[in-house]
């Protein structure tokens, strides 16, 4: 059960590398999501060097992506930088890129997901030639500015038909797809191309304003977790919760009590 879970640093954004590391390590856990801000600071071979000190697997890397232009970079340019980090996915063994898309910005909406579409087609072939998945990865509305047009699993259904390649797949994160009111009738044809499930709670079931490590919160985790795995979701869950309070924590008990919560629900559909 605990090969299947891994934490996002992002979860623990203030930590140093070797802290997340040593944290990973102490809770048993045997997979790592990579932010791109933290590896890049450190040094590609210095990461490199930690992974394989504390024998962890990369479940991801996050983020590429700006493909629609909106923060102001050329397209050619967020391409360029999207082949270096999937090179160094596949150089430390990572499974899965995830793309925030951009944001419509001025463009129609059929001509941002084209922008899009195009990018991810030539960038999922060399994917593919290393062994790597891309997972586009949807926002709630309220969250979406500045990252992504992906806003409601319907959208992102039609974009996967659109691209129909099979190293472009969905990144689903659970703070964003449970706010989606028909997460229950879209999420089952969805499952064959999921990637990779990212996991954070909220403070609300329903429009929560603040992120909270899962089990903390009060949105239907259980309830995502039954869907999945009694459809046959076989992937791997990832920790990634964006919480100040917990970013000003050194210790790892709320990280234990989640995990916790997280085999708790993992359990439950197995002994169905």
């Amino acid at each position: 059960m605990m090969n299947r879970i891994s934490l996002n640093q992002m979860t623990t954004r203030r930590w140093s590398m070797e802290k997340d590391f040593q944290a990973i390590d102490d809770l048993g856990l045997k997979n790592i999501g990579l932010w791109r801000l933290k590896y890049e600071e450190l040094g590609e071979s210095e990461t490199a060097n930690l992974i394989n000190k504390f024998k962890v697997n990369v479940s991801s890397i996050s983020w590429v992506g700006g493909f629609t232009g909106s923060h102001g970079y050329l397209i050619d340019d967020c391409i360029r930088e999207a082949v270096q980090v999937i090179r160094f996915a596949s150089w430390v063994g990572a499974k899965t890129v995830v793309v925030a898309t951009g944001e419509q910005d001025k463009h129609i909406f059929s001509y941002a997901q084209k922008l899009v579409t195009d990018s991810l087609m030539l960038l999922g072939d060399y994917a593919k030639e290393c062994n790597v998945e891309l997972a586009v990865m949807p926002m709630a509305p309220a969250t979406a500015r500045g990252w992504t047009f992906l806003t409601s699993l319907k959208k992102t259904t039609e974009f996967l038909k659109q691209c129909d390649h099979p190293n472009i797949g969905l990144c689903l994160h659970s703070y964003h797809a449970l706010q989606d009111s028909q997460w229950k009738q879209i999420l089952p044809q969805l499952i064959p191309h999921i990637k990779l499930v990212k996991l954070c709670d909220g403070a609300s079931p329903k429009r929560p304003r603040k992120q909270c490590l899962p089990g903390q919160g009060k949105m239907n985790l259980p309830g995502l977790f039954e869907t999945l795995e009694s459809h046959n979701y076989q992937g791997l869950y990832e920790i990634d919760t964006w919480c100040e309070q917990h970013w000003k924590s050194n210790q790892t008990d709320q990280l234990r009590s989640s995990l916790n919560s997280i085999k708790d629900w993992l359990a439950v559909p197995s002994s169905k």
